[in-house]
């Protein structure tokens, strides 16, 4: 734990107006929400302009940049270190965030609306805190972010309910990101090999293009490309030095490739980006905190406005595993909550319902009529109960539907009523949506 004291800090905030930004990357995962205005936000040669509440997830160290448009910004910026992540969340080296450029990720504006809000709302003790917090009350913020930002904007969503298929794309995924792939001279059909996926490539490639908006000869070309701007901005290198570095036939196809993203030639890039990266401090301005907070109460609630009491309600979305229209911004693990280490998940959901009292917690397994899952549910209530918080069901208003979910929380009130008393059952709430 020590160690984090010592390095970046797992979390880091700033309100930031966006001017024109060289290209960088860090070993972070940055999000990026527009609180006023616009600005651009580029990826090799895919941009796209955000505005108000828009947000931007940016991987670890993935090349990319912000910049103005001709209207004024505020920007606020998030970063949590890659190693603190890590430590929380095992599975991180298989999580590529979505940036809604390609098919099949875009969440819709009023989902973004309640995630933007959800995440101002957890880090509101930080921009409020003029001095450094405690390290494990910056745990207990960042773990439900992350949480948050995996359910919503993990790319694996969009093959749920097909193992076989994100099997299969998470091989070559694994070897071009994990293992650095792209450094070798391989062919698309090499590749395929290496990786034991001997299939058509127009299908691998469409199957890319539906996860990442492009094809998987681009991806190459892009990895490769993304390469040699690190080595452009990071060393003396020169242009053949880098075209060989970065894996291309020869410096002729580099540069034809290079100028097919950036028109004006890597030469040209170094110059411009290095002279951009010693004058950083003009390619931003740094706002105060306390000046955003009186501008956007709404989002960042004020210390006061939480209230100290714990409350006494939870609204509990039992039927929406896997629903894009389901009310739930937090999916809760069911077998997490019973494991040995259960007080850990349960203080985190604890935390994030205090801090945002009205946020509707779902399940990720699909709940049914089953005993095994009415057993389960049965304990999973009372640790709530025995934290004094009442369950608040939501339920579908459609008539057929209603009719099933109405059923099943009648058995799990029968199971509860038997095993902990018909009394423990005040302040019960069903609530149609």
């Amino acid at each position: 734990m020590s160690r984090y004291l010592t390095q970046n800090p797992p979390l880091k905030l700033q309100f930031l107006r966006i001017k024109d930004e060289p290209f960088r990357w860090s070993n972070s995962i940055e999000v990026v929400i527009v609180l006023e205005g616009s600005i651009h936000a580029a990826i090799a040669d895919e941009k796209r302009t955000l505005r108000v509440g828009g947000i931007e997830i940016f991987n670890i160290n993935q090349v990319h940049r912000l910049l103005h448009t001709n209207e004024d910004n505020l920007v606020l910026i998030i970063n949590i270190d890659a190693e603190f992540a890590k430590d929380h969340c095992s599975d991180l080296s298989k999580i590529w965030f979505a940036h809604e450029f390609g098919p099949g990720t875009y969440l819709g504006l009023e989902r973004v609306k309640e995630i933007t809000e959800a995440i101002c709302t957890l880090i509101t003790p930080v921009v409020n805190n003029k001095s450094e917090l405690r390290f494990l009350t910056l745990m207990n913020i960042i773990e439900p972010l992350l949480d948050l930002l995996i359910t919503n904007f993990d790319i694996k969503r969009i093959f749920e309910g097909n193992p076989i298929k994100l099997q299969r794309i998470w091989k070559i995924y694994d070897y071009l990101f994990n293992n650095q792939g792209y450094t070798n001279k391989a062919s698309l059909n090499e590749i395929a090999k290496m990786t034991e996926e001997y299939l058509n490539l127009d299908y691998l490639s469409s199957q890319f293009k539906l996860l990442i908006g492009d094809t998987l000869q681009n991806l190459l070309h892009y990895l490769r490309i993304e390469h040699a701007i690190k080595l452009l901005l990071t060393t003396n290198l020169s242009l053949v030095e880098i075209s060989i570095e970065s894996s291309f036939s020869s410096p002729r196809y580099f540069y034809q490739k290079f100028n097919k993203i950036f028109p004006e030639g890597p030469k040209e890039f170094r110059q411009e980006n290095k002279k951009k990266q010693e004058m950083i401090e003009h390619c931003r301005e740094i706002i105060d905190p306390a000046l955003v907070l009186t501008r956007h109460e709404g989002l960042f609630y004020s210390c006061e406005a939480i209230s100290s009491e714990q409350n006494k309600w939870i609204s509990l979305d039992l039927f929406g595993s896997y629903d894009q229209k389901s009310n739930s911004l937090y999916v809760i693990k069911i077998s997490d909550l019973l494991k040995r280490n259960s007080d850990k998940n349960f203080n985190r959901i604890l935390q994030v319902h205090n801090l945002s009292p009205y946020q509707v917690f779902g399940f990720e397994e699909t709940l049914n009529s089953l005993n095994s899952d009415i057993k389960v549910l049965t304990r999973v209530i009372n640790q709530f109960s025995e934290n004094d918080i009442h369950p608040v069901f939501i339920v579908k208003a459609n008539s057929k539907v209603m009719s099933e979910q109405i059923t099943i929380i009648q058995q799990l009130i029968q199971n509860y009523t038997l095993t902990y008393g018909a009394e423990r059952l005040k302040g019960w709430r069903i609530e149609i949506r």
